[in-house]
């Protein structure tokens, strides 16, 4: 019978140091022991030049996006007298995977200009100009992260 009620005692024992251990767990990280907790990084969005393209007309621009963010700069200029009917100029972002359209970004009567940021899963893409009647010009940036350490 000593057996069975030292082995008891032991499971009580050990049932407690079990409580006092995952208590101890729970209160601890948030005690401050005098020393403060080391700055963070920080992550900034910076565009990184991927292209320039121009040109008159119907054209295709090839991407591959490492972050899925990206900005398009864009200008379409008047081709022949003011006094014609105004041109065209349309700006849609396809996969180039599966060649489906994801979203048509810009879609201009008459001459313009204009940014446009555009947020995608990472992946290659086809960005497909249409334009009637209107020189145009795009530029595309990356918007990547980059990590700017702590002071110490």
């Amino acid at each position: 019978m000593r057996i069975g009620y030292r082995g008891a005692a032991v499971t009580q024992v050990t049932r407690r140091l079990v409580q006092v251990l995952v208590a101890l767990t729970l209160v601890l990280p948030g005690v401050d022991c005098g020393r403060a907790a080391p700055p963070a990084d920080t992550w900034t969005a910076v565009p990184q030049h991927m292209g320039d393209w121009q040109g008159r007309g119907d054209y295709t621009i090839g991407i591959t996006s490492h972050s899925g963010q990206f900005r398009i700069r864009w200008q379409a200029r008047p081709v022949a007298d003011p006094a014609d009917p105004p041109g065209r100029f349309r700006l849609t972002v396809h996969s180039a995977v599966s060649g489906r359209p994801l979203d048509e970004v810009i879609d201009q009567v008459g001459p313009g200009a204009g940014t446009i940021d555009y947020q995608e899963d990472p992946r290659q893409f086809n960005l497909m100009v249409a334009s009637t009647d209107l020189d145009w010009s795009v530029a595309v940036d990356e918007m990547v992260l980059v990590r700017t350490p702590a002071p110490k």
